[in-house]
């Protein structure tokens, strides 16, 4: 097994203004999402592992227990504390964590190229697959979008939920995950835009148009009218939050 060794600027070393546990936890999560620690490999001792990022073992065990209750860290008896195996149902908690770290490290181009692959297929599998209850709960979240005009964070809230519910009714469980993992950054996004546009005329409509697509049961139509909604959110993006 690899084990990671000291040097003058560790993998390990702290750099986030987060509280000292989560600290630990993020670090380690993100070395295991770059694929800087690899499935078996030992970390160092506690006391190594504790003076290379800087932090009381108090610290350290704590960020090591939530790693573990998250199965990504084993303790294993005479070899110490080892990486787990990620499989496909641990996917979500390290991708939403490296989000949450990452700060501001994924750009807008980059996270909206990823919509663009991801929910114009899923509005088409949603319309394919969705059921009678599927699209009652689509319009309860259109509801609250309604009644929250004038609330950016709930608003925030309805609408990244809208995008999570079609994912899920897909009919591919990994859909659903992925963007239940990118949510933090789907509600950043629509808060840094929705305050600045009429979501009456800029958001709502595109949102009725997909329902309506995933209620008919048509996929080309909620494939399309996923596509324009997408296409109006980078125009109102640029328009707004990075004019020119």
């Amino acid at each position: 097994m690899l084990e990671i060794t000291v040097t003058k600027k560790s993998p390990f070393r702290l750099e986030t203004k987060r509280s000292l546990a989560e600290q630990v936890a993020d670090r380690i999560t993100k070395l295991i999402v770059e694929g800087k620690l690899l499935a078996g490999d030992r970390l160092p001792p506690e006391v190594d592992l504790a003076s290379q990022m800087g932090v009381s073992r108090t610290a350290l065990r704590e960020g090591m227990r939530t790693l573990e209750a998250q199965g990504l860290l084993e303790i294993q008896p005479g070899v110490g504390t080892v990486v787990r195996e990620v499989g496909s149902d641990q996917l979500v908690q390290p991708l939403s964590l490296y989000v949450e770290v990452s700060d501001g490290a994924v750009s807008f181009e980059e996270f909206h190229a990823v919509r663009a692959i991801l929910e114009t297929e899923v509005a088409s599998l949603a319309a394919q697959s969705a059921t009678a209850a599927d699209v009652e709960t689509l319009r309860g979240f259109m509801s609250d979008m309604e009644g929250n005009v004038g609330n950016v964070d709930a608003f925030a809230e309805s609408d990244a939920s809208f995008h999570e519910s079609l994912a899920k009714m897909s009919s591919n469980p990994l859909l659903g995950l992925l963007i239940g993992a990118l949510r933090v950054l789907l509600e950043e996004h629509i808060r840094d835009v929705v305050g600045k546009i009429d979501p009456v005329t800029d958001v709502l409509p595109y949102h009725a148009a997909i329902l309506e697509g995933v209620a008919a049961g048509d996929p080309d139509a909620a494939r399309l009218a996923m596509d324009d909604h997408l296409r109006k959110v980078k125009d109102n993006y640029y328009s707004t939050v990075s004019p020119g």
